[in-house]
């Protein structure tokens, strides 16, 4: 509920208590706003705030979808975005005891699709930064965003050759900065609206963090070549 708290002065009313129940009021809404964002994750059963899990949904026609941005009406239930909780939460039959149904998709399936929806994630990401004037392209321009401490996070195209993938790790590394592999070049320098681009700077706290979010996501998965890091 987030409501704006005014600090007390050091004035005092005779006859007016201070804080008492307002100020136990406020306590109790802040922590009850606290507890409606935590849900608990069908694999591991461990409580965690909404925005670190997955929601699940049953559609009206009985299929259990997954609502990745959290926008579907009804409901849900939670699990983690990784690929064990997932695998745990199948293998114990929990999706379907929660939302009643007698047959879902297979776990594989159903981890293709979560990749898929994260993919796009990352991809839609990448086109709101770049319309934001907050991604760098470009070999020289990239390096010299990275010497300058500009850049926050580098995406690698999966198909950059061997010695300039190298070359540009080891900036990473030494400037702390870090990195993660997507797709090809020419994906990349779609995104942006230009042709084939070996890697792609981030010059935004904001977007490095919503993006490095979705990149970890994705490795959590047991994708192959889905990144790296600023310690390697």
């Amino acid at each position: 509920m987030n409501k704006k708290m005014v600090k007390a002065g050091s004035g005092f009313t005779p006859g007016r208590p201070r804080g008492g129940a307002a100020s136990e009021e406020r306590s109790d809404v802040r922590v009850s706003d606290k507890i409606s964002k935590i849900r608990t994750c069908l694999g591991c059963r461990v409580s965690k705030e909404k925005e670190e899990l997955v929601r699940l949904m049953k559609s009206p026609d009985g299929i259990v979808v997954i609502d990745y941005k959290r926008t579907l009406p009804g409901r849900g239930a939670y699990v983690c975005p990784t690929e064990s909780c997932i695998r745990d939460a199948f293998s114990r039959k929990q999706i379907t005891r929660v939302f009643k149904v007698s047959q879902i998709e297979g776990v594989d399936e159903f981890l293709d699709r979560l990749r898929k929806l994260i993919l796009y994630r990352i991809s839609s990401l990448l086109s709101l930064a770049r319309k934001a004037g907050k991604v760098v392209d470009g070999r020289e321009a990239v390096e010299k965003g990275m010497e300058k401490g500009t850049i926050k996070l580098l995406v690698f195209a999966e198909d950059l050759s061997p010695l300039s993938l190298k070359d540009m790790k080891d900036i990473c590394l030494k400037r702390g900065i870090m990195y993660y592999t997507y797709i090809s070049k020419d994906g990349m320098g779609g995104l942006i609206g230009k042709g084939e681009r070996g890697a792609l700077g981030i010059a935004d706290e904001s977007f490095s963090s919503l993006l490095g979010k979705e990149f970890e996501r994705f490795k959590s998965l047991g994708s192959m070549g889905s990144g790296g890091g600023k310690n390697g």
